[in-house]
């Protein structure tokens, strides 16, 4: 199981790997939970949540590579919808159309773009795109080319200034712009982790995560060139699921395989546990019904 983490505002939003379907907001500035609920029974049974996004209006799309969608909720767990069409049970042809989700990982928002990253074996459309009312777009090229293919990318991130797919199986970052014209691919250095899990990009430095790295996070210029890594990120996380950024800069970490948040000081020096995931198994979430 996978697990994600977003920020929009003073609202940090995690999904839970130890626990099936469960979603968490929480009030950063007031430093308590404010929502949390189980995501809806797929046609395949539980819900596996991993990545997640969370757009201006405080809804969130919640990947879940169980049931081959994106789950959309709003703020207080209402289910909106689902986007994506699952693959078929025989045949590998199907899996690579335009708009079918086939274990989708992450999700990623650009404007009105919801970015989804899927696959468990090469695709040329690895990473589709859809409106945010559903309508299915034109997949993300990968390196620009409608004909390569992605290696079951399992990263992605968005923001103003950049699109960051980790390439998973090609152990690659593509970089685009946010409208999806391609920029480059850099492959990471040997010695590096070689099958990247986990993308975000602050200040012109991307970060990446391989959970069965030795080194929990790695730091990148734009163009690949390696660069150091704060040490109290190396030295305090491990296992790492998920990191973003709010808007000083500050680093949140997904680490012990999803059990807690950790945030740094935009320099990275260690600030303060957020929360420890497995305490909440004490006060469970609830159905989105008790929210409204």
């Amino acid at each position: 199981m996978a697990s994600g983490l977003a920020v929009r505002g003073n609202v940090l939003a995690v999904t839970w790997a130890g626990s099936l379907g469960h979603v968490f907001l929480f009030d950063l500035l007031a430093e308590q939970r404010v929502a949390a609920w189980t995501l809806p029974a797929g046609k395949r049974g539980y819900c596996d949540p991993a990545g997640i996004a969370i757009d201006e209006h405080y809804h969130v799309f919640v990947a879940d590579p169980k049931n081959d969608r994106v789950c959309h909720c709003n703020a207080f767990g209402r289910h909106l919808g689902d986007f994506g069409e699952a693959p078929p049970v025989a045949g590998d042809a199907g899996r690579d159309r335009a708009g079918v989700l086939d274990r989708p990982h992450a999700v990623a928002l650009a404007g009105d773009v919801v970015f989804v990253a899927c696959g468990e074996q090469p695709r040329r459309r690895g990473v589709q795109r859809f409106s945010r009312r559903g309508q299915v777009l034109r997949p993300l090229p990968c390196c620009g080319d409608s004909d390569a293919k992605f290696g079951a990318p399992r990263g992605l991130w968005a923001d103003a200034d950049v699109l960051l797919v980790a390439d998973t199986m090609r152990a690659t970052i593509q970089r685009f712009r946010p409208d999806g014209t391609f920029l480059r691919e850099f492959r990471l250095p040997t010695g590096a982790s070689g099958r990247p899990m986990v993308v975000a990009h602050r200040a012109g430095s991307v970060f990446v995560g391989d959970r069965h790295d030795d080194a929990p996070l790695r730091r990148f210029d734009l163009d690949g060139q390696e660069l150091a890594v704060p040490s109290d990120l190396l030295q305090q996380c491990r296992d790492v699921q998920g990191i973003t950024f709010d808007a000083q800069g500050r680093f949140y970490v997904l680490d012990h395989f999803g059990e807690r948040v950790v945030r740094f000081h935009a320099d990275g020096r260690f600030d303060r546990l957020v929360v420890d995931l497995v305490e909440m198994q004490a006060d469970p979430p609830r159905s989105p019904s008790d929210h409204e």
